[in-house]
């Protein structure tokens, strides 16, 4: 899809139309036939050649899915969401050392709860620029987001325990891998847990199920030579998370993923799979967000000697915007990234 129709479909809300109506749910005898999938945990089909390059990608990402505007504005002093308290924490970081924003966007009556630590080389516009270019189909799993300083900035008492990854909803960043192409993977690590649950329960999958791991992905999986990245390799949620990530440039880039690589058929169902289930998903319907994960609570973290401040408010319930609520285990899902930069 060229550009211009992705901006135009994101400007006028008109839900994209996707680029494999040829693409049908397997039948019930398909899917049985590939229960040697089932168990798998480690995929032993080799990436594609020749590599896409992640370098150029993140280039086209910035002009193919531009900002949009957004206002903010910061936090009480002596308050921080509890996932970023943990998130501090778990970095071995000074929880007060992190500035807290809620920032809206036009397309959703909730606000996203950002988190800032004080020496991040990531200054506030670009964060919430970046997180403006994510289609708010995405955007609207994320909890809260959590900006890390760099190893080198963080000094010498704080373990930054990965570049990025996904704790449940919450998605956490170093500045160097603050990008979108690295976005849309995160995302749609909680997208895999989230988006598909009522319709695998109805399935008969137990709560909790990635989509990833059913036959559905696995039926897509195994049509395929080769997996999109090196690291798809790693399980079947990476290799959903790297399909839903080069997904996006395919349905962007005027030439799809032919402009990476010449060797993409190799993984095309598991892309086209992707947009199959996930599109309609990610560019909603009138553009407007169907529902919001509720951020982490407010927690007071230091008695402040002026004027007592309000708590503010981080719950979705009540504020017209349906709550996406995880499934059982969602929460304690980590993903930790390990691909290219």
């Amino acid at each position: 899809m060229r550009p211009s129709l992705l901006s135009s479909a994101l400007l006028t809300g008109v839900a994209i139309p996707l680029l494999v109506n040829s693409l049908s749910i397997p039948s019930s005898s398909s899917l049985s036939s590939s229960k040697r999938l089932q168990e798998r945990d480690e995929l032993d089909k080799p990436p594609i050649k020749p590599a896409f390059s992640e370098e150029v990608q993140d280039k086209h990402l910035r002009s193919d899915y531009p900002r949009g505007p957004w206002k903010s504005k910061p936090w009480a002093d002596g308050w921080l969401p509890n996932h970023c308290i943990e998130e501090a924490e778990f970095n071995k970081l000074y929880p007060l050392d992190f500035e807290v924003r809620d920032v809206w966007f036009k397309d959703c009556g909730v606000p996203w709860t950002v988190c800032r630590h004080k020496d991040a080389k990531e200054k506030w516009r670009s964060i919430l620029d970046t997180l403006s270019a994510v289609p708010v189909g995405m955007r609207q799993y994320i909890a809260n987001l959590v900006i890390l300083p760099g190893a080198t900035e963080a000094g010498q008492n704080a373990t930054i325990q990965a570049a990025a990854y996904t704790r449940g909803s919450v998605l956490v960043f170093t500045p160097t891998y603050f990008k979108l192409g690295v976005l849309f993977h995160e995302v749609t690590h909680i997208m895999d847990m989230v988006a598909l649950a009522p319709f695998l329960q109805q399935q008969g999958f137990p709560e909790g199920m990635p989509f990833s791991r059913t036959k559905y992905w696995k039926y897509a999986y195994g049509n395929d030579t080769a997996v999109p990245t090196p690291y798809s390799r790693a399980s079947w949620q990476e290799d959903f998370a790297d399909a839903g990530r080069w997904a996006m440039s395919h349905v962007s880039r005027f030439r799809g993923l032919r402009e990476y690589s010449k060797g993409w058929e190799a993984c095309r169902t598991q892309i086209e799979a992707f947009e199959w289930w996930m599109m309609g998903r990610i560019f909603l319907k009138k553009g407007i967000c169907t529902g919001k994960v509720e951020g982490g609570e407010a927690v007071r973290v230091v008695e402040v000697l002026e004027e007592e401040q309000r708590k503010p408010e981080t719950k979705v319930a009540g504020s017209g915007v349906e709550q996406i609520v995880l499934p059982a285990g969602a929460a304690n899902m980590f993903f930790a990234y390990h691909g290219g930069i």
